[in-house]
């Protein structure tokens, strides 16, 4: 088997701290036998120095290599290790307070960088349960710090001031059970995490300052590997049982920065209530979502012609779709909203010198899911290359607008509809399954929101005129105040009519 990885560090080190327990038995031998093979298993090379004793048997000078990339290298070193038999079919795995780290990254055979780092743990307690092919633990500390020494790329000593990581209050369990699947279950909570970066140019005169901090961070993620399967060959790897399903989600939380660099300097920063974090994959489907919750952001520098200051009360994004060609339709669904945004006094003074338009918060909510089934196997690369050159990608049965909101500047559009699509008449619409449908709309304020416009400038009365004829020709009067109705409705066989009159 050959099997290739691309770890981050800090995954890296995840990496390890869990999984010599997540394969432990009932004695530390056997912990360190069952963690050893599962990293052969991974064509990872590995060598360190046993030192049995008791019932503890220590790991030093314990290094791990892994492919990285096609080319490249990646390889750490840890020292301190210790497997504590506590004699009733438990584990406990200790780590020194301070545990010097050692990462050797060779991207390429003409680039190297060598970092250094420092992990310190204080009320650190992990212990494994149950047997090798079905193990739980348990693991808790009071802090944990991830500091970096020293880095040295090609040979030069990159000067970095400070880059370090703090967590409080870690708890988590782990499940992890071997088999033809390799699956993991974990839950983790750290109450407060914070980091810090700062770099001086070298010779002075300038310098990068990232600061952040964030409470109640929440992580949650079920995992199922094929034992065997070669990572670029995706589509075998899901068809074998492949899932990934992650959720995170944090609470109060925020980060600024500083830029000097001579004349050319750079601030801002930003905060937000909350944030949500959530990816998926398996045979079935993709899903990738995440969202914020009382966003606030700030940024202005020598080459921002104006600060950049806004707040918004909501921004979400969510992508669900199949990955693979099905027997038949599939569900695709896409979410974008932006709820409440709010620009500065100042760049409203920009862009509305007289106050001609209401300054209220501006939303945009596009809600759509389809019934489709791919032509080709997206995560194929050869199917992929393929897709690129076809106009129509997929077999498109249905289209619906759940909801469309967009708002602002006193005016609002909103809708809802649904097509049905026939992939036999490709001739009637100009190559595009010919649809079945109709949507509803309603508009607010448009009359206003031109008026205002005219105020400004921005639009002629001839420009206005044309403007108002077209909401005639498509719209009807509604219930209230400037307030337009529209239903667009599209036959099969080419017409489209506006409020039942023909105009196609």
């Amino acid at each position: 088997m050959n099997t290739r990885y691309s770890i981050s560090g800090g995954a890296l080190i995840a990496a390890l701290l869990t999984s010599t327990t997540s394969f432990a038995d009932v004695t530390p031998q056997d912990v360190w036998n069952v963690w050893r093979s599962q990293m052969d298993n991974y064509s990872y090379s590995v060598s360190a120095e046993k030192t049995p004793s008791g019932g503890t048997l220590a790991i030093s000078d314990l290094s791990i290599s892994m492919p990285f990339n096609d080319e490249g290298v990646l390889s750490f070193s840890i020292d301190g290790l210790k497997f504590i038999d506590l004699g009733n079919g438990t584990v406990m795995v200790t780590l020194p307070s301070t545990l010097p780290m050692n990462v050797h990254l060779s991207p390429s055979p003409d680039k190297v960088a060598d970092i250094a780092l420092e992990y310190a743990t204080s009320g650190f307690s992990m212990l494994a349960s149950g047997e090798a092919d079905d193990m739980t633990f348990t693991y808790s500390a009071d802090t944990t710090t991830l500091r970096l020494k020293e880095l040295v790329v090609d040979g030069e000593v990159i000067e970095v001031s400070v880059a370090e990581i703090n967590m409080t209050g870690i708890a988590g369990t782990t499940t992890s059970v071997l088999g033809d699947l390799l699956g993991t279950v974990e839950a983790v909570s750290v109450a407060t995490l914070d980091y810090s970066f700062v770099m001086d140019k070298p010779g002075g005169g300038g310098n990068v300052v990232v600061k952040g901090q964030t409470a109640d961070l929440n992580i949650s993620s079920t995992t199922a590997v094929p034992a065997e399967y070669e990572v670029a060959d995706i589509n075998r790897a899901l068809r074998s049982g492949l899932l990934v399903d992650l959720a995170m989600s944090t609470g109060a939380g925020s980060t600024e920065f500083t830029f000097n660099d001579g004349d050319l300097s750079a601030s801002g920063n930003s905060a937000t209530t909350g944030t949500h974090l959530s990816v998926a994959l398996d045979s079935d489907h993709l899903q990738y979502g995440f969202g914020a919750t009382g966003l606030s952001t700030s940024m202005l520098g020598s080459d921002i012609p104006l600060p950049i200051d806004f707040t918004a009360e909501e921004l979400g994004f969510n992508l669900s779709m199949p990955v693979m060609v099905g027997d038949g339709p599939q569900t695709f669904s896409f979410l974008t909203k932006i709820v409440g945004f709010v620009p500065s006094d100042i760049i409203w003074g920009v862009l509305d010198r007289t106050g001609a338009l209401p300054h209220d918060p501006a939303t945009v909510i596009v809600d759509l899911e389809a019934e489709a089934n791919w032509l080709y196997n997206i995560l194929d690369p050869a199917q992929a290359m393929a897709m690129m050159d076809s106009d129509m990608p997929v077999d498109l049965s249905s289209l619906t607008l759940k909801e469309l909101q967009v708002s602002a500047a006193g005016a609002e559009l909103t809708g809802t509809g649904a097509f049905s699509f026939n992939p036999d008449d490709l001739e009637t619409f100009g190559g595009i399954p010919a649809p079945d449908g109709a949507v509803d709309l309603k508009v607010v304020g448009a009359n206003g929101l031109i008026d205002g416009l005219i105020a400004m400038g921005l639009m002629s009365d001839d420009d206005a005129m044309g403007a108002r004829m077209m909401l005639g020709l498509f719209g009807r009067p509604g219930d209230g105040e400037d307030t337009m109705l529209s239903t667009i409705e599209v036959k099969a066989n080419g017409e489209i009519y506006a409020n039942g009159q023909r105009i196609q």
